[in-house]
């Protein structure tokens, strides 16, 4: 697993010495920065067992587990909505077939559920397969249900000998107290503009300036927000923010699934941001491409009302991860959105004499 090009130094400053290494670490930062990407690179680091500088050599036994994902003293514990095939061993064409149909048949867990930490129980309590360190992912830690985060602190409380537990966060402010006072703060920041710049155009990124403003300078997130799917569905979202008389609340909520709503979140509090950046005479900074939308919009907008609509749209986006009944919340935050840009019409001035 190789690290980004900005997380080198950080990594090699924290892996350089492994006996000093803590038990548990809580990776933190901005969505999009690379933060389990940073995990899983700090993992192979820590189980590599012919290290250079404190970095994962890539070719040793360990390595090669690792990079196929079978490495026996490593787990990476997600949502079940979350779960990456490659993180899993290799499986048969019809075994595989025959585990992935009854799982299309429900909708998959957005939470971290208490059966997964359970079940690390035997993970931890083992003795390793190559005599060295195990090492535990959990990403995104906020996922954690309340009960599963209530299970992993015994665990965080006696942890094993020569055991990493690496919780990753976008909101560590989220996590239990008590879970954050065990573990050792690791806060990641983005890169520079032009290293990302420089990044995106190896990942073939078209146009990665206006990706990298929409994603607010978090370059895996503008990686995935340039994805043909995700700028189709951005300039839906976009082109109805800004329609001149106002969202079609009813119309477009209807589009909105599950799947859906976490970004069209997003690319609300985007393009709201952008509305009280020019209100309060600031640059634009996501949607550089739509400044004369933003610049019409701006100026019949309240900006009392747009502040309030964006802790609505935080708080939206803190429970996208919940059942939530997608429709009729972005309806009600369309109609917001509505409230907050479209100018009352004046009444009229009462006493005068009409003709």
């Amino acid at each position: 697993m190789i690290a980004l090009p900005w997380h080198r130094e950080p990594l090699r400053r924290l892996a350089a010495d492994r006996a000093r290494l803590p038990h548990a670490l809580l990776v933190h930062g901005a969505r999009g920065i690379g933060k389990g990407e940073f995990a899983r690179a700090l993992a192979a680091s820590v189980l590599c067992e012919a290290p250079r500088g404190g970095i994962a050599c890539g070719e040793c036994p360990s390595c090669h587990w690792f990079s196929q994902g079978n490495h026996p003293d490593y787990r990476e514990v997600v949502p079940e909505s979350e779960a990456d095939d490659a993180l899993r061993p290799a499986q048969d064409g019809a075994e595989a077939a025959e585990d992935e149909a009854p799982r299309a048949e429900k909708s998959k867990s957005l939470v971290i559920k208490i059966e997964q930490v359970r079940a690390l129980a035997d993970f931890v309590a083992l003795t390793t397969h190559r005599a060295g360190h195990r090492v535990l992912v959990i990403r995104p830690a906020e996922a954690l249900h309340p009960a599963a985060a209530n299970a992993l602190l015994k665990t965080l409380e006696e942890p094993p000998p020569a055991t990493l537990i690496v919780m990753v966060s976008d909101q560590p402010a989220r996590l239990l107290p008590t879970i954050r006072s065990r573990c050792r703060a690791v806060a990641l920041v983005a890169p520079a503009a032009d290293e990302a710049l420089a990044w995106l155009r190896e990942e073939g990124v078209d146009d990665p300036a206006a990706a990298l403003a929409g994603a607010g300078g978090a370059p895996l997130l503008a990686r995935d927000l340039a994805s043909p799917t995700e700028a189709e569905f951005r300039k839906r979202v976009i082109a109805e923010l800004a329609r001149p008389g106002g969202a079609n609340v009813l119309h477009f909520a209807a589009s909105v699934d599950r799947a859906a709503v976490e970004r069209f979140v997003y690319w609300m509090q985007t393009w709201v941001f952008d509305l009280v950046s020019r209100r309060a005479g600031a640059p634009i900074r996501h949607h550089r491409g739509e400044a004369a939308a933003l610049e019409a919009r701006a100026k019949s907008a309240s900006t009392a009302l747009l502040l309030d609509l964006d802790r609505e749209l935080a708080e939206a986006r803190r429970l996208a991860a919940h059942p939530l009944n997608p429709r009729l919340l972005a309806e009600h935050l369309l109609s917001a959105y509505n409230r907050a840009t479209l100018s009352p019409r004046p009444a009229p001035e009462r006493g005068r004499a009409t003709r």
